[in-house]
Parts: C-alpha cells; sequence; structure tokens
C-alpha cells in the first residue's frame, strides 16, 4: 500500500519580542544619553572644581524590583539612599532619579557646603544641596535630549527622598525601560547612579524619537 505524502513542513517563524531593542537602538539610545549627560556633568564638574567621570549609559527592559537589587547590592552594610526624583513627560514619559548613598552624598555635597565631619546622614542643608545637584544634571539631560529628539521633554520639580533602595526606587514587577547611567567624582568617595526609567508604553514613542534623533545628528 502506498503510503500518504506527509504535508510539506512550513517554517515556523520566530516571534518578535516587541519589547527587545536591536543592537543598532541600543547603541543609539547609549549615544544620545551620553550626549544627553555631558552637557551638565560638565557644569557639575564647573561647580565642584572637580571632574565627574560617566559610565557609558546601559540600557534593558527590567522591573523595578530588579534595578532597587542592581542598586542596593551596590551598597556597604545596609546603607540608606537618597535621592533626588522627578517625572518627566513628552514624547516618551517616565521618572528620573539621581541616587547616592548616604556617606556618598555627604562627600558629593561637601565640595559645595560645609559638613560636619562626625555626620552620618545629611541634614537639611545637605539635602538641599543634592536636590540642587539633582536638578542640574536630571533636567540637564532631560533638555539636551529635547534638543536632540525634535520634541520637548518637560521634568517636574525635583523632590527629595530618603531609604531603603525599595522605599525609593519601587519594588513593582511590571516592566520598564530602564536607562542607567554610573556617576563618581575623581577622588572616588563619592558613587552614584543617574536613572531613567519610562513607561513601557512609551517604548515606540521612544523609538520614533531615536530614529528622529539619529536622522540630526
Amino acid at each position: 500500500m502506498t503510503e500518504p505524502a506527509s504535508p510539506e513542513s512550513v517554517p515556523v517563524r520566530p516571534v518578535a519580542d516587541p519589547l527587545r531593542l536591536d543592537a543598532d537602538e541600543a547603541d543609539a539610545i547609549a549615544e544620545l544619553f551620553n550626549i544627553g549627560m555631558g552637557e551638565p556633568a560638565a557644569a557639575l564638574s564647573s561647580m565642584l572644581g572637580e571632574e565627574v567621570h560617566l559610565s557609558v549609559p546601559s540600557f534593558a527592559v527590567s522591573t523595578r524590583a530588579r534595578i532597587t537589587g542592581e542598586v542596593g547590592g551596590d551598597l556597604e552594610g545596609g546603607q540608606m539612599v537618597c535621592a533626588v526624583r522627578g517625572a518627566f513627560t513628552g514624547p516618551f514619559t517616565g521618572e528620573a532619579l539621581l541616587i547616592f548613598p548616604e556617606r556618598g552624598t555627604l562627600a558629593l555635597v561637601g565640595r559645595l557646603i560645609p559638613v560636619d565631619p562626625a555626620a552620618e546622614a545629611p541634614g537639611e542643608m545637605e539635602q538641599d544641596a543634592l536636590t540642587e545637584i539633582g536638578n542640574i544634571i536630571l533636567n540637564g539631560c532631560l533638555a539636551s535630549l529635547s534638543n536632540l529628539i525634535g520634541g520637548e521633554l518637560s521634568g517636574a520639580v525635583p523632590g527629595y527622598r530618603t531609604g531603603v533602595p525599595a522605599a525609593v526606587i519601587g519594588s513593582a514587577t511590571d516592566p520598564v525601560l530602564f536607562v542607567r547611567i554610573d556617576m563618581a567624582l575623581a577622588a572616588g568617595d563619592a558613587r552614584g547612579h543617574a536613572l531613567f526609567l519610562l513607561d513601557i508604553a512609551s517604548l515606540e514613542a521612544f523609538r520614533e524619537a531615536i530614529r528622529q534623533a539619529l536622522a540630526g545628528l
């Protein structure tokens, strides 16, 4: 008996992950945030009289819970963190944060104002100084990005908060687009992070902004 012909196999194409950015997009994001952070970091260096080192921006789809674990893992002895944070809106939306450990915060603002050597946590004056630094870095970066993408990113007035990383960053497990830039003073006694957490609903708008920015470079 003749065997029935087997049906022709049809190759199954993998379904593209809508949350995944390709290598070119990831490189473009790093370049844009590198440019965006350059001017405010230079302004801060001038204020402090000391060079501010920046890492290459990294980008990932993550969660606030995972980001909290990464930032908390960099701390020694369960230190609290000090953060300046503010929401931003525009072609894409999200939250920007500048985060330093308490001891790093005291070292950082000590370049600008007198700090009690015995202080273990920032007082009101130190909090105000860090808030001003955060305003320079975060809103300065958003202003630079606005120029690059040709669309206004409007940042709220940043506010100060302190606590354990989970209280400052959050512990939600829904996905966010996450850009991280590590910062350090040349002397090495103040190390922190600039974090940009973008709403996942903004992904397509973010991609379009990247394309427009690349076209203008």
